[in-house]
């Protein structure tokens, strides 16, 4: 049981019920983000927070704050459940007006590896005129996370390498590199890595570890970003390290190179 900042309780039979309910607000924002972290299991939650994000549909008009917010809440939820079971909403929101919806929807079909959100992200990733640099990185990465190897999806991904942005460069290589899992790919990392900026640098590093490229080990220990962040990609080296015959090494021996590393931040 948790406790909400008016000191009331709230377990999961309370979350479900005030996410049923349409007449507070905020109880029912707070209900999905509930359900979604303490990874509910109930048979009616998932019902229940795809009814909510149908609601973002129920109307032509823009949503109301209200709606929009739950739905971005939902959405973060559906992340860290079976997100599979909604994805038919997942998809949808790919394609809404709202540039914050799609972002989230794009990050929520990668964590459920949706392959039918593929062909909208790249569809909307063919023109990017008006997106914020937060929804391109998120359809790149998403994408990435879902495409197979494709000449289209190479070329569409490639121009990005070339962006001004420098987390866009980042992503739009971490994407490439997953997909094709060639070394080219890791090469801007080694620039990136530099950048003045604080929170460049620790955005290379998580696309680094996102990616789990082996090569880049000594990079994130060198770089200059604090030890949290690098302990964060050196877990996605542990966990799914690529790069084994660039780096010359055997699984078990880059196991023990990155443990080694952590161990050496601890």
């Amino acid at each position: 049981i948790e406790s909400t900042g008016e000191g009331q309780a709230i377990d999961e039979q309370e979350a479900l019920k005030r996410l049923e309910q349409r007449d507070d607000a905020s109880d029912r924002y707070y209900a999905a983000w509930w359900l979604g972290h303490e990874r509910s299991r109930h048979p009616r939650t998932l019902p229940l927070l795809r009814a909510a994000l149908g609601e973002l549909f129920e109307t032509n008009s823009p949503p109301s704050d209200d709606c929009r917010a739950l739905s971005l809440n939902v959405l973060r939820a559906l992340a860290h459940l079976d997100g599979t079971e909604a994805e038919t909403e997942i998809v949808a929101c790919l394609t809404h007006s709202d540039q914050q919806i799609r972002e989230e929807a794009a990050r929520t079909a990668a964590s459920a590896r949706l392959d039918k959100a593929i062909a909208p992200l790249c569809k909307d990733l063919s023109n990017t005129s008006s997106h914020s640099n937060r929804l391109l990185e998120a359809q790149i990465e998403a994408l990435g996370a879902l495409a197979k190897p494709s000449e289209a999806v190479i070329q569409l991904l490639t121009p990005f390498t070339d962006s001004e942005k420098p987390l866009i460069c980042s992503a739009a290589n971490r994407a490439l590199l997953q997909i094709t899992g060639h070394s080219r790919w890791s090469n801007a990392f080694q620039a990136l890595v530099q950048h003045p900026s604080a929170q460049v640098r620790r955005g290379v590093l998580l696309d680094i570890g996102a990616v789990g490229w082996l090569p880049a080990l000594e990079t994130i220990q060198t770089s200059a970003v604090e030890n949290s962040i690098k302990l964060i990609a050196l877990r996605g080296l542990a966990e799914h390290p690529r790069g084994l015959i660039e780096a010359n090494v055997s699984e078990q021996e880059a196991c023990d190179l990155v443990l080694s590393a952590m161990d050496a931040l601890l």
